[in-house]
């Protein structure tokens, strides 16, 4: 079986909003055809990934363990998309993520000076995206305030 990206995106949304209608504006899409795609989703696993009851839309146990595996495989597929992007354009790159409050500068000119070929980005994150940052690809390296989800 090949696991459909799409689907396990809209999977996503729907867990994370936990109700279908918002998720389905927030995808963008119709709130019946990302019904259908779940369900879909839900016969390709051979397991309800909700709990579609009176008291809303649930995660069930397998719904649960789906969201923990999709989170980190949708990032990796981006980061994927990211890195060949950046590989085809022939110039090595090098984007550091930080937190507001860190220096980095004399970090990043101790770098370009030993590798004058590698084009270096500072990208600003949050507490929210500091992790997601590295995780997603957005960047290759993270000076992060602690504590993080590992």
């Amino acid at each position: 079986m090949d696991l459909d990206l799409r689907k396990l995106r809209y999977f996503v949304a729907v867990a994370e909003e936990l109700h279908f209608g918002r998720a389905a504006e927030r995808l963008h899409i119709a709130q019946p055809v990302l019904s259908r795609q779940i369900r879909s989703l839900e016969d390709e696993l051979g397991a309800e990934v909700f709990d579609r009851g009176r008291r809303g839309t649930l995660l069930t146990p397998a719904g649960k363990q789906l969201l923990e595996d999709a989170v980190p495989l949708l990032a990796s597929a981006q980061a994927l998309v990211r890195r060949v992007k950046s590989s085809a354009q022939g110039t090595q790159s090098l984007t550091i993520g930080f937190m507001p409050g860190i220096t980095v500068t004399p970090a990043m000119v101790a770098f370009t000076a030993h590798h004058p070929n590698v084009n270096v980005r500072l990208l600003r994150t949050t507490w929210e995206d500091q992790v997601a940052v590295l995780l997603d690809g957005r960047a290759d390296v993270g000076i992060v305030r602690l504590p993080i989800d590992r």
